[in-house]
């Protein structure tokens, strides 16, 4: 230590002393600034990679689906003001015999140009070549179905297109910004091995579906300022005519919905969580260079008697802070290149960028070390403040003790029934009640963390159990190439196996009601449905009224309805009638914007005769594997859905991925209760220690002596749990209503099991019996003799 002045070996002495405490204090910053890191820059990685994916392959910034509109009506959209560019497809879900999968799939087919390519939602080509003109059944397949099917190139597979069986053979692997979170119909999340987008030629795919010269898909790429409102009210004039089914933005594109609501929920827990962790580090220094201050006074005396100036004492504690600091960074620095890696790759599984690489950089690093020490700094200030201002003739003195008086539990009688240590721990408590509401604070804020974060498993359970147990009861949901006639029904019992078939109808339409609008659909059900169910809040089923509109609470908040409402109802397909209707109803639903009117309704206000979109169906277990044979065979059948089969996949990605990032939350948050209740341990250890070796020279047992130490801090953790489970709920119902958690597409109500407040107090329990532990081995190692020694 030579070249070093006397004051900087003695911040070194006291690091190495305070060894334990840093290292907790240090442990916790490395959270705080780790969450920073990992979230932060992994939302600036998918950000990165979406504009740049987005622009290099010319994404849409509006789309618009259609019945059939002649090639030339695509020059009248390429001349309405601000549309850069215009690309017109056609596009069709399509049923798949997939080789090694016993159900059938469902498949979406999207044209490519005859010649070059696409001028908007360019295809990037991973492997292979592209489809050669002429050849209409080589197709190129989306990358993320290969990899679920592992197919090499040239796999053939068997689809129903328009009616017709056709072998389709896979020549090449693309991807595309429009399907970059790809989900399939009647899916809440993707499940690649029973959905797939493939792109075909135009010309094969075209004839397919008699739109030769024609087209049934549009999107559009918009200059530099321009008016989007504008643009989609103009898309949607021109084209009204052809069956428009009502121009949407980018904004509201699935695939664009889902990563931009992901980076919104990124951005909330970036700032929401390490905030938690920071303030904890600030109160746990405060504490530990407060107690540092008041068992150095001496120390300070001795320097300031040696000619140190108040600013370099100063100076000296504000060192000793920033090795903490120092030291908790670089772990956070690490811990968060560490976990922002394996968040990227956990969401590149979700979403398919071309590119999606995590990029820590060295701004955020830096950005983290200032909000770690502007934190560290306000945590320690006062007791920094006050060594400054100690004079030394005072700081040679020892501190004055506190006057003793009888406290409440003493006054009140009590006391005389309690042990001799329960006396004392009570005592103590109540002459300082601002350490102990800290050390509280600190532990309720990291049982309500882990609360906070632990409850969306337990949410996203609730929602599956509602969706597919209480609303969708049918074992297979039908999509129908077309809407046809109630007379399909007899043909859809004769499936194999099938024991009940309900019929449903879906129509695109715009609701009205005032200023407000919204483009969505109504889905007509029968009268009295067996296999689906409209729930109202507490999940009791809710009767469809003969007349009327049901709405979800997330669509009668966006319009700023009730029940008794009256709402303006433009259809947007078929004959583009319009009407009056009330609202009758509002449900709860926790997935989409969904309405709801009868089937007889439904057809009075289209002006035709009752027909259905598609059906459920409910199957014999033993006969399913024949349904799905006979499914595939089906021409008039173009998509199907089998319920245990997306549960099982939705129910695998949870456990991967939200149960991973659950399982790291839970880490995180034991690291914080942990810091808290093992500095509380050390910090009363260190001002009680003559008190507690005057105990054992009076004839204490080192058990009963152990116990006052101990019982202080169980009675500190008992208080705070009650205490943290209710910031833990109050917290998790900020985030159910925060923007992403509550959107037009997903919803997660607030549902905390009582295993995860048992996991949130058992995580809690288990830092205070770590901490208690590391206290009583202290307590063993007491030299008696040594801890009573004192000035005086």
């Amino acid at each position: 230590m030579r070249g070093l002045r006397a004051i900087d070996v003695k911040v070194l002495r006291d690091v190495a002393r305070l060894r334990a405490q840093m290292g907790a204090i240090a442990l916790v910053i490395a959270c705080g600034v780790g969450i920073y890191l990992a979230m932060g820059a992994t939302m600036r990685s998918l950000d990165r990679a979406r504009a740049d994916y987005y622009a290099e392959h010319r994404f849409g910034h509006v789309f618009a689906s259609l019945v059939r509109a002649p090639e030339h009506v695509a020059h009248r959209l390429q001349g309405l003001p601000g549309v850069q560019s215009v690309a017109t497809r056609v596009v069709a879900g399509v049923t798949l015999d997939v080789p090694g999968l016993p159900e059938a799939a469902s498949g979406r087919l999207v044209s490519l140009p005859d010649r070059g390519r696409p001028a908007v939602n360019d295809v990037r080509l991973r492997r292979g070549r592209w489809p050669e003109p002429g050849r209409a059944a080589e197709v190129v397949a989306g990358e993320a179905f290969m990899e679920a099917h592992d197919f090499p190139l040239g796999q053939r597979f068997g689809a129903v297109v328009n009616g017709r069986r056709v072998e389709l053979e896979i020549v090449g692997v693309g991807l595309s910004p429009e399907y970059t979170y790809s989900v399939g119909p009647g899916m809440l999340f993707p499940d690649d091995r029973r959905f797939g987008v493939f792109w075909m030629r135009r010309e094969g795919l075209g004839a397919a579906f008699d739109l030769d010269g024609a087209f049934n898909d549009v999107s559009l790429r918009l200059a530099r300022g321009a008016l989007l409102p504008e643009v989609l009210r103009e898309v949607d004039r021109v084209l009204e005519p052809y069956g428009g089914r009502g121009a949407i933005a980018r904004a509201d594109q699935l695939s664009a919905f889902f990563i931009a609501n992901e980076l919104r929920q990124l951005r909330s827990f970036a700032f929401f969580v390490p905030l938690l962790f920071l303030v904890v580090a600030a109160f746990l220094l405060h504490i530990v260079l407060g107690r540092l201050v008041a068992g150095q006074r001496g120390d300070i005396a001795a320097l300031k008697a040696f000619g140190y100036s108040d600013g370099e004492v100063g100076l000296h504690y504000a060192k000793l802070i920033g090795v903490v600091v120092i030291v908790g960074w670089l772990a956070g620095v690490l811990l968060g290149a560490w976990l922002g890696a394996a968040m990227t790759d956990l969401y590149a599984d979700y979403y398919r960028f071309p590119q999606l690489r995590f990029r820590l950089g060295l701004r955020a690093p830096l950005e983290g070390l200032g909000v770690t020490l502007a934190s560290a700094g306000l945590g320690a200030f006062a007791a920094i403040r006050r060594t400054v201002l100690l004079p030394p003739a005072e700081a040679m003195r020892p501190e004055a003790p506190p006057v003793y008086r009888a406290t409440l539990l003493e006054r009140s009688g009590l006391a005389r029934r309690l042990p001799t240590a329960a006396r004392i721990v009570f005592r103590e408590l109540e002459r300082r009640p601002l350490r102990a509401a800290m050390s509280v604070v600190g532990v309720c804020m990291a049982l309500g963390l882990t609360v906070a974060m632990a409850f969306t498993m337990d949410s996203v359970r609730h929602v599956l159990n509602v969706q597919f147990g209480l609303e969708q009861r049918e074992d297979v949901h039908l999509t129908l190439s077309e809407p046809r006639a109630t007379g399909v029904l007899s043909e859809l019992r004769q499936l194999p196996g099938v024991l009940h078939v309900e019929p449903e109808r879906g129509v695109a339409v715009e609701l009205v009601a005032g200023r407000r609008r919204k483009k969505g659909s109504i889905t007509g059900v029968p009268a009295e449905p067996r296999l689906m169910a409209l729930l109202d809040a507490d999940l009791r089923d809710v009767e469809v009224p003969p007349d009327g509109l049901v709405l979800s609470r997330k669509l009668a908040e966006l319009l700023a309805v009730g029940p008794g409402d009256a709402l303006t109802v433009r259809v947007l397909e078929g004959r583009r009638t319009s009407g009056e209707v009330r609202v009758a109803r509002v449900v709860e639903t926790f997935v989409g914007t969904a309405a709801y009117m009868r089937l007889d309704a439904l057809a009075r206000l289209l002006g035709e005769p009752v027909t259905l979109g598609g059906a459920r169906l409910l199957v014999d277990d033993a006969r399913l594997a024949e349904l799905h044979a006979a499914v595939k065979r089906t021409p008039m059948v173009a998509g199907v859905t089998a319920r245990d089969d997306m549960l099982s996949n939705v129910r695998t990605l949870l456990d991967q991925n939200l149960g991973t990032m659950t399982a790291i939350s839970l880490g995180f948050a034991l690291v914080m209760a942990l810091g808290v209740l093992y500095n509380t341990a050390r910090i009363t250890l260190s001002e009680r220690a003559r008190e507690l070796a005057t105990l054992r020279v009076l004839g204490f047992r080192r058990r009963e002596v152990g116990a006052i130490l101990v019982g202080e801090l169980a009675l500190l953790v008992l208080v705070a749990i009650p205490l943290g489970l209710l910031l833990g709920r109050g917290l998790a119902l900020l985030l159910v209503r925060s923007p992403g958690y509550d959107t037009e597409q997903f919803r997660l109500p607030l549902v905390i099991s009582s295993s995860t407040y048992a996991t949130a107090v058992l995580a809690v329990l288990a830092a205070g019996v770590v901490s208690a532990w590391s206290a009583w081995r202290r307590l063993d190692a007491f030299d008696i003799v040594e801890v009573l020694k004192t000035r005086d």
